[in-house]
This record gives structure tokens, sequence and C-alpha cells, in this order.
């Protein structure tokens, strides 16, 4: 990519309240519904798809295995599958680009195929670490080699995956709170010879095994404790279609936008209100946030509804450790939140951010000292403080698509001008970000 940079130009006047509708569908849904539906013995239709370039790739990589995958021109996909054992190997290799939860969660699946596999991305995605993700399904009986990078001690992609039928369930306590990590395994799990049983020490997001409930397996949640046998097949019960929410993680650069500008109002419609994806809610709400969530009847698992907020002042919380787990993508973003609240915020247990698409703790403390903000970092976390005078700044978010965006968001927030490099990388996620910015009046440039 080539490194596109977005020109903020001074606002001449407050963004425009306006209701935005535009909001793209749900990127981790996205993924685990073409996953799913490639495993699945019967055509499905999956409508609201994330034609983003990270689902796209996992899309891609199913036809690379044989899966028949048409995609229509509003967002919906038609999967044939082929059944639990239909994939067959692709003499490529398969190219995740910038994704992430592609790599962890077809590591996953990939080690219970019959057949050899190499699975690789970017630049960013080869400073990934795999070993959270290779340690577990290694227990299970997987086989997969990845590489060293100097002075570093895990293990990296590319991953070469020696796919064998004979995985064996497996009784684990989850090191972290990963949903990536928790779906790699369970996806694992599908092929096994027999039962596993995962322990979160923390939840963490539950789009796998609503899904995987969807399609009839026999998988239950007592507590921490995430019991599940492996099925036969995999069928959605008497319909063909899945329904993908509007994804929760973007709208949350709205939101923020709207809670911290006073008397503006912006509506968000059709978001997904998964409790453990929409957490983030509950905390601008403590921050003293005018947030209201209207439910609408959803056709799957997950809930759904719309999202109002109007702007004014917020003050700012220690946010509470138990939470960070669920609010882990909308961290940047809140971060925007904190430096235009009173008082300061604080957030600790968030070491997975290192091991994003780039490290976030650190992106972030770069991000509040460009604009001219406080902050101190810490191993797990950094402490922020409201922010009194806002300069122009140029900031660099690298391949992190969210550290791009959040900067953008601040930047209109405050009303300064800034120059935020890396903006390529937000088409991973959210394709029609600037086409939102542009309907709600946003001077800026792209080159």
């Amino acid at each position: 990519m080539s490194k596109k940079i977005c020109k903020v130009a001074h606002q001449d006047q407050h963004v425009n309240s306006a209701t935005i509708t535009q909001i793209p569908g749900d990127k981790s849904i996205s993924h685990r519904a073409v996953i799913l539906a490639s495993l699945s013995d019967q055509p499905i239709t999956i409508t609201n798809f994330l034609a983003s370039e990270d689902c796209l790739n996992t899309a891609n990589i199913f036809r690379q295995l044989g899966i028949q995958i048409t995609q229509n021109a509003d967002n919906t996909l038609v999967v044939h599958g082929k059944g639990m054992h239909g994939l067959t190997e692709s003499r490529d290799l398969l190219d995740v680009g910038n994704s992430g939860t592609s790599i962890r969660l077809l590591t996953g699946l990939l080690s219970a195929q019959s057949f050899k596999s190499t699975i690789a991305g970017d630049d960013s995605i080869a400073r990934r670490p795999m070993k959270r993700v290779i340690d577990p399904l290694s227990q299970m009986g997987a086989k997969i080699t990845g590489q060293a990078l100097p002075g570093k001690t895990d293990t990296y992609p590319p991953l070469t995956i020696n796919g064998t039928s004979q995985l064996q369930g497996i009784h684990y306590t989850m090191p972290v709170a990963s949903a990536q990590v928790k779906s790699a395994i369970l996806l694992a799990a599908l092929f096994a010879t027999t039962a596993t049983t995962l322990i979160e020490k923390k939840p963490s997001r539950d789009h796998t095994e609503r899904m995987f409930e969807t399609f009839g397996v026999d998988i239950k949640r007592d507590g921490n404790v995430i019991h599940m046998m492996p099925p036969s097949q995999l069928k959605l019960p008497n319909h063909n279609h899945i329904h993908v929410p509007s994804d929760f993680s973007s709208a949350a650069f709205f939101l923020v936008l709207g809670a911290v500008i006073p008397g503006l109002t912006l509506t968000l419609t059709n978001i997904g209100l998964n409790p453990t994806r929409s957490a983030l809610i509950d905390v601008l709400r403590k921050m003293n946030a005018n947030i209201h969530v209207t439910p609408k009847l959803s056709d799957g698992a997950e809930p759904m509804g719309d999202i109002t907020v109007t702007g004014g002042i917020l003050t700012n919380i220690d946010v509470p450790s138990e939470v960070i787990p669920i609010i882990i993508d909308e961290i940047p973003i809140l971060s925007v939140a904190a430096l235009l609240a009173k008082g300061t915020m604080r957030i600790h247990n968030a070491e997975e951010l290192r091991v994003k698409e780039s490290d976030r703790i650190a992106g972030i403390v770069q991000l509040i000292q460009a604009i001219g903000g406080q902050v101190e970092e810490t191993p797990d976390g950094f402490s922020t403080h409201s922010l009194t005078t806002p300069q122009d700044f140029h900031y660099d978010a690298g391949h992190d698509h969210r550290m791009a965006m959040s900067a953008i968001i601040l930047a209109i927030a405050t009303g300064v001008k800034a120059e935020v490099k890396g903006c390529d990388y937000i088409a991973t996620s959210f394709p029609n970000f600037f086409d939102i910015l542009k309907s709600l009046d946003i001077r800026f440039s792209l080159e």
C-alpha cells in the first residue's frame, strides 16, 4: 500500500447533526459467517456482508480451498458450502492481507484438515505473534511451524500447517482473554474426536459461540466455562440465511464524535448490540454521555438496534479492568473521548493492545502527544488527561486502520488541522468511512 495521507482541514463550523445509515456490516461476524457457511452442506446467503479488504481476503481464501462464493453488488454473498470435510488443498499461499482475525481463526480450522496449507499476510501480519494460537492447537495434535524474528521468542507468519484429521479435544484455561485465540481453538474442535472445554479467566467476545449455536453445534457456557461437543454436520435449521448487523466497532468512531461535541446529535442505525461488543456504551454513559438505544428485532443470534448520541461535557473515569477485554478494539477511539473529557482516564489490563495491527498502546501515546496532550504509558495501558490546548499535528498510523480513524476523529472533534498517514488501511475494516465524513460536510482531502 502507498501510505495514503488524509489531510483534515480546520473545520469552519460544527459537524452537522445527522442520521447515519451507512455503517457497514460487522467485521467479526462477516469472517465467521463465511467460515461456517463454507463448512455447511447447503448454499447460504449472507446479507450485509462487510465487503472490506480483510473480509474479502477470507472469502478469497475459501475460494482457493474449493468453495464457490458469489458476491452481489448489494454486499450479499452466496456461499455454496461442501460440508465439514469438503475443503480441498490450495497449491498457492493463503494470503490474509492485513487481517489478524483471518490468520488466527483459519490456523485453527486448517489444523484439522487432511492437507497441508501455508498461510501469511502483509508486513503487519508477519510481526503478529502466533504462539498463543499454536500452543493450544499443538496440544490438540496440530502440526504447525512458523518463523522466528531476531530478538523475539515467539513464532510468526508465514505458518505452515500440516493438517491432521486426528485432533483431540482439549481442556484448556485461556491465559489471556482473546476472542481470536478462543475461536481458533473452537474451529479446530469442530473436527476433534472428543469434547473440548475452555475456561476463560475473563469473558471475551462470543460471536463464534453464538454462530455455532445457530449452526446446531452443541456448545454451552456455564459462567466462564465453555463446553463443546464436536458435531457431525453444520446446518442452519429451517433457513439458509445469515444477516450481519452493522459493525459496532465502526459505529464507535461516530458514537464518540457525537458524544464529545456539545449540541451535536448523531443517530446510527441497525448496529450490532452484542453485550460482549457494545460495552463502550456503558463506559461512555459512566462518563456522562447522553446515549439512547432503541432495540430492533433480529432474525439471527445477534441483537441489534439504533443508537442516538447527543454531545455534552464528559468526565473521565478509571475504566474497570474487567471490561477491557470486551472494549479492546474501541480503546483507541475511547482515548479520543478521554482527551476531550474533564479529569484523568486510567486504563490497565490492556496488554492485548500491544499485539494488534500495531502496538496500540504506543500508538495511542504517540497520538496524544502529537496533539499536545499529556499521557503516561504503562506496560498494560496508559493514563491521559483532559486536553487543554490542542495543536495541529502530523501522525503516522502505520498499518493500523483503527489508529488512523481515531486520529482523524480527534482532529475533527478538536477543529485542528492534521495530516494522518496510513489511511489506506482504513479500507480493511471500514471502506466507506470517508463517504460518511463527506455526508457530514467534514473538510478533508486524501492524497
